[in-house]
């Protein structure tokens, strides 16, 4: 299989009493999905940030048929069905992010518990120039324990023409230390004089496939 070339996030907001039926509905959606093209799907909860408590649910595509198939399938989809009549789940957002290489070798054992989505507009860099430095900087988060990292740029749905950052972490404590190293990263400095952030959140990861 090979890298994603697509990322589709979708926020949403619920209701629901039954928490714990919430989330089991999610994980057999994000089968559905993988079984109509999706290559990868991690969903969760927002603990931090923007929309605290919001769910996030985010598809990895090889391309945009496979989302194409996603979208007709879920008319069809009892879990999908079940999220929105039984758990009053109101999706606010879809985007959809082209995504960008960055060197970081990913690791999945153990199945990380945080997602850490930063995203931000360039200011007075490029998308080149976002890349280099963003490269520059991915040692220190490994050395900490991240375990994925991904970057993307918003091609459709709310704000188009950012960047999105998202790496997954084993725990808080590597969150800690990752964004304490790179308060001294010169490469970071340079990267974060370049943007403007207008976004940091943390979610909580309920399931991968």
């Amino acid at each position: 299989m090979g890298e994603p070339n697509f990322i589709v996030i979708t926020g949403a907001t619920s209701d629901t009493n039954d928490r714990a039926g919430l989330i089991g509905a999610m994980g057999d959606f994000a089968q559905e999905c993988k079984d109509n093209g999706a290559m990868r799907i991690t969903y969760g909860s927002v603990l931090s940030g923007k929309h605290p408590n919001a769910l996030i649910f985010i598809q990895f595509f090889e391309s945009l048929a496979g989302f194409e198939n996603v979208m007709k399938a879920i008319p069809n989809s009892k879990p999908y069905g079940s999220m929105i009549k039984d758990h009053a789940t109101k999706p606010f957002v879809r985007n959809v992010m082209q995504s960008k290489a960055i060197p970081f070798e990913p690791t999945l054992s153990p199945m990380p518990n945080y997602l850490v989505l930063t995203r931000a507009r360039p200011k007075t860099l490029n998308e080149a120039e976002l890349i280099n430095l963003l490269s520059s900087t991915t040692s220190t988060f490994k050395e900490h324990g991240a375990q994925t990292l991904r970057f993307g740029h918003t091609v459709t749905g709310n704000d188009i023409g950012t960047y999105l950052l998202g790496v997954t972490y084993p725990s808080m404590a590597a969150i800690e230390a990752t964004y304490t190293d790179l308060a001294t990263n010169q490469a970071f400095a340079k990267l974060s004089a370049g943007i403007d952030v207008d976004m940091r959140s943390i979610v909580r990861i309920a399931g991968i496939l």
